[in-house]
């Protein structure tokens, strides 16, 4: 059920279309995308590194969801959402050089993560618009991952039936076929 109001809030219009169609690249962010710049994507990947890291399957940064939002962003959201997502990360640096005097790619693993769980509990010097900003980023990371081929087939499970078929009506050879009457003119 959450995920069906994550995917409900991420999916408007033609945003299934465009993320099927999106090719990852392992160099999307050596150069600026369609929305954010270098430097922005090479912040969200840290921020996806993050959010979903790699375990014994591949995270978020691995399987170029930062790419993926950027494109997402591009075809699918209005100019608002961009610029509460391009916010939002000129915001994670701007804390980062007032907290450790360092860019965010620039602090410890550990500083990083603080930072970012701070955004997510309101806390510090970080209010509702900070919050709801990164949760819409977060639930972008989501929906990138899990879209994505590892995401989708190796770290959740697929099974067309869950639980198996088993048929329940007999049937001999000699038996008509089922038919629908929604398809009859």
């Amino acid at each position: 059920m959450v995920g069906g109001v994550t995917a409900s809030v991420l999916l408007t219009g033609n945003a299934i279309a465009v993320a099927m169609a999106y090719s990852p690249s392992p160099d999307s962010s050596d150069k600026a995308g369609k929305v954010l710049n270098q430097e922005q994507l090479l912040l969200l990947k840290q921020v996806c590194a993050l959010v979903i890291p790699k375990t014994d399957t591949s995270g978020a940064a691995e399987v170029d969801s930062h790419g993926f939002i950027d494109n997402q962003l591009f075809h699918c959201h209005s100019a608002k959402d961009q610029q509460a997502v391009q916010q939002i990360l000129i915001d994670i640096d701007f804390q980062a050089n007032a907290r450790h005097q360092a860019e965010f790619l620039g602090c410890t693993e550990a500083w990083q993560t603080q930072l970012l769980n701070d955004i997510e509990q309101g806390g510090a010097s970080f209010g509702k618009q900070y919050r709801s900003q990164f949760k819409f980023l977060k639930k972008m990371i989501c929906f990138a991952y899990y879209t994505s081929e590892v995401g989708a087939s190796q770290e959740l499970r697929y099974l067309a039936v869950p639980g198996g078929y088993t048929g329940s009506i007999p049937y001999k050879k000699t038996d008509a076929g089922w038919g629908s009457m929604g398809l009859a003119y």
